[in-house]
């Protein structure tokens, strides 16, 4: 009996892995970079996934009529995954088979061309073509994120389309609230944003001399006008560490003399921390230390809550007029960045900001991480008069960030 029951627990575990395999595969299509996607992952998503907000299969397209009105209403709602060469039941709303189409030449152009053009502003669509097996046809997987331009429109800027979950019609047309709504959430968003930023600078101020230079670095949501994780869970992110960090209206801050991190519920990532008090000048490794430390919190958030919006990152220098940036770590050993400019560089502005959009999930990726950290702290050094224009310099940066 007890041998019987052994067999039932090992059958029931192996259902559960293997019915977790198939969730994880469904979510992972809209997180995975496009260029891994594999038809496993396709076969899994269609299996978990109804047509839906987020959500859209065509057995075929006309890409000049499907493509801008599908490709726009997710830019205008919540961003999702549009599959074509997929045959789905309008009826039970669950995919029946999926043949593919025949491969063309050129269609991912094709359909870039048609989102690009045929919607205003145009939307420029993540694209993969994908093999079916024991076939030569294809599944086109065309993925979109949530726009920081929407209202997109279409037809001459006529039309405005919006996902609404039905089986029926899965996207309509936008009503007047609905388009009141997508611009009045711009203007709330940055209402919003500089209420919590002006939280922080109050809590910052008593732990940040008056005029010594400091560097921020921000990572948020292009339009926080929503919260996108509780507080609990930004605090379960952190209380394991050895120095938990302390509660916080909306989120959760660590803070000591000259060094700030704060999380909060709408997504906002803040870190600050003085850069001066070295008689030589400004630690340039320090741009790249702290961008990639602000990366790794806001990563570890965004995967925390499932956000999926684009974010935007911004680093800011204050209080660097006149001041001097040096490499320690390259210093006496072979030449560095700094040692091209013959009286070393100097800043010739007090404050000096550079800011990048990227979707969330490029801060999941190593590849994409770096070119985050090397567009954020090129502008930087321009400031302090360094020639990142120069393809030496330019590849010494990227040195340095790996």
């Amino acid at each position: 009996m007890r041998e019987k029951e052994l067999l039932v627990q090992n059958d029931l575990l192996r259902l559960r892995k293997k019915v977790q395999r198939s969730l994880d595969w469904g979510i992972v299509m809209f997180t995975k970079p496009i260029d891994e996607i594999t038809y496993q992952d396709v076969e899994s998503f269609c299996q978990q996934w109804s047509e839906g907000v987020r959500v859209e299969y065509k057995s075929k397209v006309t890409v000049s009529r499907h493509i801008p009105k599908v490709v726009s209403s997710f830019a205008n709602t919540y961003g999702g995954i549009f599959l074509i060469g997929v045959e789905a039941d309008q009826k039970n709303n669950r995919v029946n088979a999926i043949p593919g189409i025949p491969q063309q030449n050129g269609i991912e152009e094709q359909i870039q061309q048609s989102a690009l053009t045929g919607i205003y502003p145009g939307v420029m669509p993540e694209i993969k073509l994908v093999g079916v097996p024991k076939t030569d046809k294809v599944v086109v997987v065309v993925r979109v994120d949530e726009s920081v331009q929407a209202p997109h429109a279409i037809q001459n800027s006529t039309r405005v389309y919006v996902r609404t979950g039905s089986i029926t019609s899965p996207y309509d047309l936008a009503d007047i609230d609905r388009l009141t709504y997508m611009l009045k959430r711009r203007e709330d968003s940055q209402l919003v944003a500089q209420q919590i930023f002006k939280r922080i600078e109050e809590r910052a101020r008593p732990h940040f001399p008056q005029g010594v230079p400091t560097l921020t670095v921000i990572a948020q949501p292009v339009f926080p006008y929503r919260p996108v994780i509780s507080v609990s869970d930004i605090y379960e992110l952190h209380e394991r560490q050895p120095f938990p960090p302390r509660r916080i209206a909306g989120g959760v801050s660590k803070i000591d003399s000259g060094n700030l991190l704060e999380l909060n519920e709408y997504g906002i990532v803040y870190h600050r921390i003085l850069i001066y008090g070295d008689e030589q000048g400004i630690n340039y490794v320090e741009f790249l230390r702290r961008i990639n430390y602000l990366i790794g919190h806001a990563k570890d958030l965004y995967k925390k809550c499932e956000y999926q919006g684009n974010i935007n990152v911004e680093v800011q220098l204050h209080h660097v007029l006149d001041k001097k940036l040096y490499d320690p770590e390259v210093l006496g050993h072979r030449r560095s960045i700094t040692d091209y400019i013959p009286d070393g560089p100097i800043c010739s502005d007090s404050e000096v900001i550079a800011s990048k959009n990227c979707p969330a999930r490029d801060l999941e990726g190593e590849k994409e991480r770096k070119g985050l950290v090397e567009e954020l702290t090129c502008p930087l050094l321009w400031a302090f008069n360094i020639p990142i224009d120069k393809p030496r310099i330019r590849e010494q940066v990227r040195e340095r960030i790996r």
